[in-house]
């Protein structure tokens, strides 16, 4: 077949686009129904409708289930955006449900926890019996800080209107204290690290929780909640003995309480140096001390350090071949301590496009970029993804860069879908060695991006690209028309097609028929929570994935294999 070419006007550039020149005689254009199964989308085109468990996983990622407009998905999760949680319940899958919400967390799965936490409070106040039991039973293990216990307890009284603490509600409440007391400088660090969250304190918890000590530790930390910490050494005077854990606790509480009317800097570096104190017990008027910062980045956290990258170059710390950037880059780099911290893709990448800026989102923090952690923060994205093996198959990687696809993802207002979508798009060009890259909207682009490229010229590569309309169905036709031979289509994508006069998956059926490649395959990447799909459901040949979940690469892997 022959290929009709065109231009795009922009005042980006001049990229030469492809389009389709196949006569469509009988085919139904994208804006007919296929079947009856199909309905419309936002844009007036029919695609599938994702079953409830997929909408549960895309609000899980993404924070919603059902976006009806083009905006971004908001820092809160809403309940009008999370039905399909209430459904799956009321279907008797509850348990399931639970499961899922469980699994996804513990794993690091999600970007955010705030949908995880919240779709496990829907569940601990629903009526069915099982459910419920179910999600307390999750509680300790998904509320591994203070920040999320608080989370679950405002998103409970989101939820049921304020209905009151039940005695289910209040005893999985008293369990978490009660398990994280354990370890008891732990739990001092927990209660002063995060001592209050979403409007909510220890104290307020604890009031309603109404919890009675079984031990030392929990008795002492209760009071210390409750009355400060004064009281709480006086206790302990009487209760603790020759305790080495309890008398640590109470050290490192003392140390905490001095560290709020510190204004001596190297009387700080000490106390962070002894107690293993960290950002958050810091004075404000401390937190612009290049002295604090160089004790403290000994004792950053993994996340703490990603969050912090710009702070630390502001003060002038991560030169060039310095003490800092060596200890920041080597922690970025370590595979272990990323999958032990549960770091998300999707946070290195928000790092990362926010560090290269030299500027944060918000107030008016700026710095000068060190090279060598831009590269450290590239490197840290792809490990932060399940590993795999390469597939040996041959892939098509389709980035729609519509501009259905120019909204914020997952939250953030500094990456869009589109942007999200080459990012995700890297991960399997990194893995795999037979691939090509295009882009489409209603005209299909091929990419000049190879694996060696960096995150930052992906994007670069990708920001510079015109909107337009959407037709999914352009990578197949292209294929098909250019005699290209792949195994699997991946499609990253919002599905708001509509512009093309085929459907995606008669596409691509065409495409099997037409290069004898009977077993090709489609992966759908979701990139937007809008509960739709241009994979057809019946053939299990196509599948659908939810974008940024970290444990995508695998899936991608196990269906190109045909193991799923």
């Amino acid at each position: 077949m022959g290929l009709t070419r065109s231009r795009f006007s922009s005042d980006h550039d001049d990229q030469e686009t492809w389009q389709s020149s196949r006569k469509f005689i009988t085919e139904k254009a994208q804006r007919e129904p296929l079947t009856p199964k199909q309905v419309k989308n936002r844009s007036g085109a029919y695609v599938w409708e994702v079953n409830d468990m997929m909408k549960l996983q895309r609000f899980l990622f993404l924070g919603a289930d059902n976006s009806f407009c083009y905006k971004a998905v908001t820092n809160e999760p809403k309940r009008e955006n999370a039905q399909c949680v209430d459904r799956l319940i009321a279907d008797g899958k509850g348990p399931e449900v639970v499961e899922l919400i469980r699994t996804i967390s513990l794993a690091g799965r999600a970007a955010r926890q705030n949908p995880t936490i919240f779709a496990l409070a829907i569940c601990a106040r629903s009526n069915d019996t099982k459910t419920k039991t179910l999600a307390y039973a999750a509680l300790n293990e998904m509320c591994r800080i203070p920040t999320h216990l608080f989370m679950f307890v405002k998103y409970c009284e989101d939820v049921s209107s304020g209905t009151g603490w039940g005695r289910a509600h209040r005893h999985a409440i008293v369990n978490w204290y009660m398990n994280k007391c354990k370890n008891p400088t732990a739990v001092a660090r927990l209660i002063t690290k995060y001592r209050n969250r979403e409007g909510w304190t220890h104290r307020d918890v604890v009031r309603l929780a109404h919890p009675k000590a079984t031990d030392d530790t929990l008795n002492i930390i209760l009071k210390f909640i409750m009355k400060g910490f004064i009281e709480a050494r006086a206790l302990a005077d009487k209760q603790m003995g020759n305790d080495d854990k309890l008398m640590k606790m109470i050290a490192f509480l003392e140390a905490t309480e001095k560290a709020k009317r510190c204004t001596d800097e190297d009387e700080m570096v000490k106390m962070i140096q002894t107690h293993g104190l960290e950002r958050e017990h810091i004075p404000t008027q401390l937190l612009n001390s290049r002295k604090v910062w160089e004790a403290l980045i000994m004792n950053l956290k993994m996340e703490a350090a990603i969050r912090n990258l710009g702070k630390i170059t502001s003060l002038g710390l991560c030169g060039e071949g310095s003490f800092v950037e060596q200890a920041i880059c080597s922690k970025l780099t370590d595979e272990k301590a990323l999958k032990e911290a549960r770091i998300h893709p999707f946070k290195v990448l928000l790092a990362l496009t926010t560090y290269e800026k030299g500027r944060g989102e918000k107030g008016h923090l700026s710095w000068e970029p060190n090279k060598n952690v831009i590269a450290a923060l590239d490197k840290a994205y792809y490990l932060s993804f399940a590993s795999v093996e390469p597939t040996g198959k041959r892939y098509l990687l389709a980035i729609d860069v519509s501009g259905s696809m120019n909204v914020p993802c997952v939250g953030s207002q500094t990456i869009t879908c589109r942007h999200a979508a080459a990012a995700m798009m890297m991960v399997t060009a990194r893995s795999e060695a037979n691939f090509d890259i295009v882009a489409f909207s209603h005209h299909l682009m091929p990419m000049d991006i190879n694996k060696n490229d960096t995150l930052p010229e992906v994007l670069e590569k990708t920001e510079r690209l015109p909107f337009g309309g959407t037709d999914c169905a352009l990578p197949m036709l292209w294929a098909d028309e250019n005699k290209k031979k792949y195994d699997v289509f991946i499609v990253y994508t919002d599905s708001e097609t509509w512009y093309g006069r085929i459907h995606p998956s008669r596409a691509l059926k065409d495409y099997r028929e037409n290069m004898k490649i009977h077993d090709a395959k489609l992966i759908v990447a979701g990139m937007a929570s809008n509960g739709f799909s241009i994979a057809d459901p019946d053939d299990l040949g196509m599948l659908d994935i939810v974008g940024f979940d970290s444990a995508a690469t695998q899936t991608i892997a196990n269906f190109s294999l045909g193991k799923m």
